[in-house]
């Protein structure tokens, strides 16, 4: 019996997949385009507006629009670049408190809630060294997630290859030196000679003129799969459309989700064949369009083979099987041309994109992006412009007061209409005339940067702590041993809230690399734990990383700084050794485990024993202090030495027959 869910593709469901598409992203590009509320930019502008406020630009739309040109130029636009100071400091440590980690994840049985050494040794290793410039990438997505707010995370499987040069030799004509080329009689095909360079060369072929050739080397190139897996990239917001209105953060939970980006003709050279298999169809229409002929790309190469197409590439639900059943698809549009390139059923159990953010935005902006740093900011830098720019108006009206005049004492004039520092102004005053009374106080710009920064500093969690100095004030030292500790553990603690953020969608993405291995690995992988080569073929991948496996990202904000680190573990070592706690104390394996942490935060690297061991030789030593103890167990060491020399001259000696075997055989 056929299954029901059968997708059978035609011209009438090519064309509701393509409409269906077209529509999608004309709505969803036009939701970037509609301005904000408030201004009168458009979203994709006010994301170019925070990425110039953190690179320390204050030249941006709301600022443009009510500037201030005295007593200089822009003075509005005034200001410390705070934003980029808090990115760079916040930048290393979000990163030693996630991927830098020893392991970062962790991988626990769900069904027996214990760790699985060897799928933490695989993943941890191929997350840090296997997935190259992975480090590189986590921290620019966190520039981006600190600018204008989060990041999209995009996995793909991938093979990664190493081009090899292996020499050649063929016959070739002697005068000319060019290989011979003669036809296959299976294929038909014209082909070289291949030489061997160890034929005599009495006999060498003659060619069809009758002069005798000879071998020459040439240069071939061969491929080498260096590794296969999960492959991570970064999508930025701007090249990411969802559907207007959506206000989930994860992409798996919206209708559908396009990825733009850019590619040139040679791009598609290759890619042609059956969608459902990874490939891509419609290609010759696209060739036509382009007025661009494949087959002669090698000849005649042309300026229009560099000019930038347009891509989308949608992972959306559709109602694609004979009962209309929705099911997730892939789909590669030219909405340029109106060209649907080729769509196929989703490999992915759920889509391969991830959102990484710290701070959510209010729903009712009905958007799921985040808020980075200058955006949180936007309002305190604007309340120090509102008093920056009072003091500069009030600087301009007292350095040239004007004239009050009474109009109750003088002839009606139209100059003495004119208004602004400097002139006259008429006022209903009997007095007469006079000038504009001096201001009565003056604010303090250092005190107004001073807000801002301690403000910022407590909404970021960038402390800076001084027991002597009152809180709205910032700490040019920290003078006592206790203010440091202070420091220390008040701002690892709210590092830790941005890390737990960014640990959840770290945790989404390992299971998902995890599950991609189970279904995707195609060839075998040999990790190392403790020492002992491990080969995973992939006969054995549902096995090895099967579903019940839970991959756990392993970041936290308290334990990664040295100094804290040291205290929180010498405290817990007293603690338990004074109270001889018997889970612990009782626990050699524990114990262990505890003290092998104590050691590390103290930058120690000592060898301890195996706990099993341990226990061995205590309970010799105390066998040795009994009286006939010491007899017995120099009398049972003679033994096991002389049983143990037995055994390596019977390993020597079949050592020796098995190499006499094998040199025969040879």
């Amino acid at each position: 019996m056929p299954p029901r869910d059968l997708i059978v593709r035609n011209p009438v469901l090519e064309k509701a997949i393509l409409d269906y598409l077209l529509k999608a992203i004309s709505n969803s590009e036009s939701w970037w385009r509609d301005p904000v509320y408030g201004s009168f930019r458009g979203r994709s502008d006010v994301l170019s507006d925070y990425r110039k406020r953190m690179e320390g630009r204050r030249s941006v739309a709301q600022l443009d629009q009510d500037r201030k040109d005295s007593p200089f130029p822009r003075s509005s636009n005034i200001g410390v670049g705070i934003e980029m100071v808090f990115a760079e400091f916040l930048n290393p440590v979000l990163l030693a408190n996630t991927h830098d980690l020893d392991p970062p994840l962790q991988a626990v049985d769900e069904t027996t809630e214990k760790e699985e050494e060897t799928l933490t040794v695989f993943h941890s290793q191929y997350q840090k060294s296997e997935d190259l410039g992975k480090r590189e990438l986590l921290e620019q997505s966190i520039r981006e997630t600190l600018t204008v707010g989060g990041v999209f995370h995009k996995w793909n499987w991938s093979s990664i290859w190493k081009q090899i040069e292996v020499p050649v030799y063929l016959f070739v004509h002697p005068m000319t030196n060019q290989p011979v080329m003669v036809p296959n009689q299976e294929t038909g095909a014209v082909e070289p000679i291949f030489a061997d360079p160890n034929m005599p060369e009495e006999l060498w072929p003659v060619g069809p003129d009758g002069v005798k050739l000879k071998i020459a080397k040439t240069p071939s190139i061969t491929t080498e799969k260096i590794r296969e897996g999960p492959q991570l990239s970064l999508r930025p917001y701007e090249s990411i459309l969802f559907p207007p209105g959506s206000q989930a953060t994860d992409p798996n939970d919206w209708d559908y989700i396009v990825d733009k980006f850019t590619v040139t003709p040679y791009w598609f050279l290759g890619k042609e064949g059956d969608p459902f298999e990874g490939k891509l169809q419609n290609i010759d229409k696209l060739w036509r369009i382009l007025k661009i002929d494949p087959n002669m790309l090698h000849l005649k190469p042309d300026q229009r083979l560099f000019e930038p197409i347009n891509l989308c590439e949608v992972h959306f639900k559709f109602p694609a099987t004979q009962t209309g059943k929705p099911v997730e698809l892939i789909a590669i549009i030219d909405p340029e041309h109106n060209l649907l390139l080729g769509w196929r059923v989703s490999p992915f159990h759920r889509r391969p994109y991830f959102h990484r953010l710290v701070w959510s935005r209010d729903k009712k902006e009905q958007s799921p992006h985040g808020k980075g740093i200058p955006e949180t900011i936007w309002g305190l830098r604007n309340a120090l412009d509102a008093n920056l720019n009072q003091d500069l108006d009030a600087g301009n009206l007292y350095n040239h007061p004007p004239l009050l005049l009474s109009s109750l004492a003088m002839l009606e004039d139209e100059d003495y209409e004119m208004v602004g520092p400097g002139t006259q102004w008429v006022m209903q005053d009997i007095n007469g005339a006079k000038f504009l009374p001096p201001p009565i106080s003056k604010r303090d710009p250092l005190a107004m940067e001073n807000w801002l920064f301690s403000m910022a500093q407590r909404v970021w969690s960038v402390t800076d702590l001084n027991l002597n100095a009152p809180t709205s004030s910032l700490s040019p030292n920290v003078s006592t041993a206790t203010g440091v500790v202070s420091v220390l553990n008040q701002g690892n603690i709210k590092f830790g809230h941005l890390t737990k953020r960014l640990s959840v969608v770290d945790t989404k993405e390992y299971q998902f690399c995890h599950e991609m291995f189970r279904t995707m690995l195609a060839n075998p992988r040999m990790i190392s734990v403790k020492g002992k080569p491990i080969v995973i073929g992939p006969e054995d991948r549902e096995q090895f990383f099967r579903r019940t496996v839970r991959i756990v990202a392993v970041g936290n904000g308290v334990t990664t700084n040295p100094t804290l680190r040291q205290q929180i573990f010498s405290n817990l070592y007293q603690i338990f050794v004074s109270t001889q706690n018997p889970f612990v104390i009782g626990d050699l394996e524990v114990y262990k485990e505890l003290t092998d942490r104590l050691q590390n935060a103290f930058g120690a690297n000592l060898s301890l024993k195996d706990p099993q061991i341990l226990q061995d030789l205590t309970l010799i030593q105390r066998v040795l202090q009994t009286q006939n103890g010491r007899a017995r167990i120099a009398q049972a060491v003679q033994e096991s030495v002389a049983e143990l020399q037995a055994a390596q001259q019977l390993q020597q000696q079949g050592q020796g027959v098995t190499n006499g075997s094998s040199a025969i055989v040879q």
